[in-house]
């Protein structure tokens, strides 16, 4: 199984471009769109934006700063932005540290550079554990971004946080970090893992998302078409709230459409190859063509399953695509990684 990830990058310099290509040649599973000069910095920045691609400025963090200022919005939607000085010598992640994961994605490009990932966020620099950050890696919504700051605060201050499970069929499989605490008894939550995205309370919630679709497509199918595709069948908003991830097989991990898919929905792309595909059991509509063509008979079923979902849709077909639908139901995870 991989994670594929689609960046976007500006370079403004030789030397910039020298160090963009030894990042673009040591980073498996990242794909990378160079800002055409024809293009202006604004619409290129507002278009990144837009389409929910993170972006990656080779240069001064100033240049970098004034260029997204009109367009940051809110820290649970903006995209991750990474600033690199043109020698590769410092990975700053500027905007979307924990809940769009700069930092991580800061901490991955400067080990490529051998370079220094400044990270500013205070719960980072105390090693504290970051609840937005968790989230964000397990895949949970956070219902109330104010109530991020308040368990921030607590663990900064060294103070006890309670959690409250509700959540059928979740299960943490390792100890809880330092001032972590199940709730007991009366205790007051800070935290609440629920499924119930209208619940009532002053506790941060974090609910699942839990749909994941299974996506298989000739060459070069565009972003758009593919969108329209699951369009039939859910709203942009039920996609963007639920979508936990778009899974395929490897061999589609370059595929832009699908890779510009999965940033615009704020999902993960997560590919697998055929010997995993074939591993799953099921009952799955094989076809002969697909398995002269990707080596597996079913692209489509078969990744949902293998995504820990199970199936609610047989395969669907249309215009050199395929869609399967699948829910997870159980889910177990760790605290830290």
């Amino acid at each position: 199984m991989n994670v594929n990830y689609l960046v976007r990058i500006l370079y403004f310099t030789e030397e910039g471009k020298n160090t963009f290509l030894k990042l673009k040649a040591g980073m498996n599973n990242f794909f990378f769109e160079e800002r055409n000069e024809k293009i202006p910095l604004k619409t290129f920045v507002k278009d990144s934006f837009d389409n929910h691609v993170p972006l990656i400025f080779f240069g001064a963090t100033g240049i970098a700063v004034r260029s997204i200022a009109p367009f940051v919005e809110d820290k649970l939607l903006d995209i991750p932005v990474i600033v690199i000085d043109e020698k590769g010598i410092n990975v700053i992640p500027i905007l979307s540290g924990h809940y769009g994961m700069a930092n991580d994605l800061a901490r991955k490009l400067a080990r490529c550079l051998n370079a220094n990932p400044v990270i500013t966020t205070a719960t980072d620099i105390e090693n504290v554990f970051a609840i937005d950050y968790f989230a964000a890696r397990n895949g949970f919504r956070i219902l109330d971004k104010s109530m991020i700051k308040g368990v921030s605060k607590k663990l900064l201050l060294n103070e006890r946080v309670f959690y409250k499970n509700e959540i059928e069929g979740l299960e943490f499989i390792d100890s809880e970090p330092e001032n972590i605490e199940k709730a007991t008894g009366f205790t007051r939550p800070d935290i609440i893992f629920t499924d119930d995205d209208k619940y009532n309370s002053d506790a941060l919630i974090l609910v699942p998302k839990r749909l994941v679709i299974g996506m298989g497509c000739k060459r070069q199918k565009s972003f758009e078409e593919l969108l329209e595709f699951l369009l039939e069948d859910y709203t942009l908003e039920e996609l963007r709230t639920n979508l936990k991830a778009i899974c395929s097989i490897d061999k589609k991990a370059d595929e832009m459409g699908l890779l510009k898919l999965a940033a615009f929905l704020n999902t993960r792309f997560v590919t697998y190859s055929k010997e995993e595909l074939e591993k799953v059991k099921g009952d799955f509509s094989d076809s002969d063509f697909v398995r002269e063509s990707v080596g597996v008979g079913n692209v489509s079923e078969r990744a949902v399953v293998s995504a820990n979902a199970t199936l609610i849709t047989e395969k669907i077909a249309k215009n050199g695509m395929t869609k399967a639908y699948g829910i997870i139901k159980s889910r177990r995870i760790r605290w830290q990684e």
